[in-house]
C-alpha cells in the first residue's frame, strides 16, 4: 500500500495491468503490431518515417527499436488521451480518412513487439514524454497503471513550470508539480535506456522537424530460442520474422512463403494503396508500390451490393444512442442557465455574470453538436439501403505465380493478404498466380480493433465469394 501512495501522484491509465497483456495478444502476426505504429504517423500527417535499431546489450534482445516521424506531434492532453482505451479524435465521420479509428494502437501494438516504451512529441516548442512500462510495474509490484508524463519547455530546456499553462487546442491544464516531476523523472532514468536528463534531450533532439515524435520500443520479446523475435542479425537493411516465430501463418518452407510474411521491408511496401510517406527501415529506403502497377494483365471489375448493411446499423444506433445523451446533457445545461437566472434576478455581481456566460456558452456548444450529430444521423439512415459500389481488381503475378490470392485493404490500409479464394486446391493450376485487390471503405466494412480482420465475418465472407467469383471471370476473360 506504501508502494501505490508513493505513485499517487502519477498519471493513472484508464486499464489494468492485465489488460496489457490481454489487448497485446490480439496481435498473432508481428508486422501487423508494428504496423499500427506505422499507421499513427501516417495519420498525424508525416511526410517521412524512419525506422531503426540501436544496440544496447543492458536491454533484453540486446537492442532498442525506435519510430521516428515528422508528423504533428501532440500537446500535453493528447499525449494523456493515448493511455485511455478508445479516446481517439480520428473517428468523428465515416468517411474520415484516418487508418486509426480506436486509439489503442499504439498500446496494443507495443506491448506486443515489448515490454516498455517511451514516447518523445514535439508540437510549439514543448516537449512531452509518455513512459509506459510494464517492467516498471512488475519491478515495483504495482496493478494500476501509472504513467509518467513530464513536460519541457524545449527551447530553455526546462520543465514548463507555469501553472496556468493551457496548451494550444487543449483541454487538460498542465500543472507543474515538482514532487511530481522529480518522480517522474527518477522513473524514466531508472526504468528506460536513458539514465541522464542529457539523455533524454538527445531524444527530443532527433525530433528536426518543428514537430514530431520519437517512439522507444525496449525489452522486445524473444522467442523460444531466447532469441529476439524480431531478427534484426540477418539482414542488417531489414527486419525479419524466422519461420520458427510465424505462428503459422503460411508454410514453414520459406522458398514458398510470400516476402511480406517474412520481410517488414516488403510487407511495408505494400502496406498503403497509396503510399504517401517516405520510410526507411534501418536507414535505407523503402521502395513502396502501388499492387495493381506491379501486375501482369490487370482489370477492373465493378461490383454492385446493398447486402453491406451492418456497420451503418451500428453507427446509426450509436449515433442515437450519443444523441439521446447529449440531450439530457443540454437540458441539465439549460436547466443550470434557468436556475442561476431565478436566483440572481436582475443584479449580478462580475464572478456570478462569468459564470452564467460559462454555462450559456456550454449550453450552445452542446446544442450545435447536437445539431450536427442530427444531421449525420439522418444521412446515414438515408444511406442505409443505398447501394455499395466496389472495385476489384485483378492480375497476374508473373514474379512468383505461386505467390496468389486476395489484397484486402480497408481505407487504403492492408487488412488481409493472399487469402485462397477462386481455386478449388493447391494442386489444380485453375486462378494459379492471380492477384485479387480491393479496397472497402469503412462505411462496408469495418475492420477488428487490430486491423488484422474484419468485425463481421459473415458480410467479410460473402465479399470474398463475390470476389471469387469474379475473379473466375477475370480467368475466363483473359484466356491464361
Amino acid at each position: 500500500m506504501m508502494m501505490m501512495n508513493q505513485y499517487d501522484c502519477l498519471n493513472k491509465a484508464q486499464l489494468s495491468f492485465e489488460y496489457l497483456h490481454t489487448n497485446s495478444t490480439t496481435h498473432t502476426f508481428l508486422f501487423g503490431a508494428l504496423a499500427e505504429l506505422v499507421d499513427n504517423s501516417r495519420d498525424a500527417g508525416s511526410t517521412n518515417l524512419d525506422i531503426y535499431t540501436r544496440k544496447d546489450p543492458s536491454l533484453r534482445g540486446g537492442f532498442y527499436l525506435a519510430f521516428l516521424d515528422d508528423g504533428c506531434g501532440m500537446h500535453y492532453d493528447d499525449v494523456f488521451n493515448v493511455i485511455v482505451f478508445g479516446k481517439s479524435g480520428k473517428r468523428h465521420t465515416l468517411d474520415s480518412n484516418q487508418i486509426g479509428q480506436y486509439g489503442n494502437g499504439l498500446k496494443s501494438g507495443a506491448m506486443r513487439i515489448s515490454n516498455d516504451f517511451i514516447l518523445f512529441t514535439k508540437k510549439d516548442n514543448i516537449g512531452t514524454c509518455l513512459f509506459l512500462s510494464r517492467t516498471f510495474h512488475q519491478e515495483e509490484h504495482i496493478t494500476q497503471i501509472m504513467c509518467p508524463m513530464p513536460c519541457f519547455d524545449l527551447i530553455t530546456q526546462q520543465p514548463i513550470e507555469n501553472t496556468d499553462n493551457e496548451q494550444i487546442n487543449g483541454t487538460r491544464t498542465y500543472t507543474y508539480d515538482k514532487t511530481k516531476h522529480e518522480l517522474e523523472m527518477y522513473l524514466i532514468t531508472k526504468y528506460t535506456p536513458f539514465k541522464t536528463i542529457d539523455d533524454l534531450f538527445k531524444q527530443f533532439n532527433l525530433i528536426t522537424s518543428a514537430s514530431g515524435t520519437l517512439i522507444v520500443l525496449y525489452n522486445v520479446k524473444l522467442s523460444d530460442t531466447g532469441e529476439a523475435e524480431l531478427n534484426i542479425k540477418t539482414d542488417p537493411y531489414d527486419m525479419l520474422i524466422d519461420s520458427k516465430n510465424r505462428r503459422n501463418l503460411f508454410d514453414d518452407n520459406d522458398d514458398s512463403t510470400p516476402p511480406e510474411y517474412r520481410s517488414f521491408r516488403a510487407y511495408v511496401s505494400i502496406l498503403y494503396c497509396e503510399p504517401r510517406m517516405r520510410i526507411t527501415i534501418q536507414h535505407r529506403r523503402v521502395i513502396t508500390k502501388r499492387l495493381p502497377h506491379t501486375l501482369y494483365k490487370p482489370r477492373q471489375y465493378q461490383f454492385k451490393s446493398t447486402r453491406f448493411k451492418t456497420r451503418s446499423e451500428q453507427e446509426i444506433k450509436k449515433c442515437e444512442q450519443e444523441l439521446e445523451s447529449l440531450d439530457e446533457r443540454i437540458r441539465e445545461a439549460d436547466s443550470q442557465v434557468h436556475d442561476i437566472q431565478q436566483r440572481l434576478g436582475i443584479t449580478y455581481t462580475i464572478d456570478e455574470r462569468t459564470r452564467l456566460r460559462k454555462l450559456q456558452i456550454h449550453a450552445a456548444d452542446l446544442k450545435d453538436i447536437a445539431n450536427r450529430l442530427r444531421t449525420g444521423l439522418l444521412r446515414k439512415k438515408s444511406e442505409l439501403n443505398t447501394t455499395k459500389i466496389l472495385t476489384f481488381t485483378f492480375g497476374l503475378n508473373i514474379q512468383n505465380r505461386a505467390a496468389d490470392g486476395v489484397f484486402v485493404y480497408n481505407c487504403g490500409r492492408l487488412i488481409k493478404m493472399y487469402e485462397k479464394i477462386g481455386q478449388p486446391n493447391k494442386k489444380t493450376l485453375y486462378c494459379r498466380g492471380v492477384i485479387g485487390i480491393v479496397d472497402v471503405p469503412s462505411i462496408v466494412l469495418e475492420p477488428t480493433h487490430n486491423k488484422q480482420s474484419f468485425a463481421d465475418e459473415k458480410e467479410y465472407h460473402f465479399l470474398l465469394k463475390n470476389i471469387g467469383e469474379y475473379m473466375r471471370q477475370y480467368w475466363t476473360d483473359t484466356g491464361v
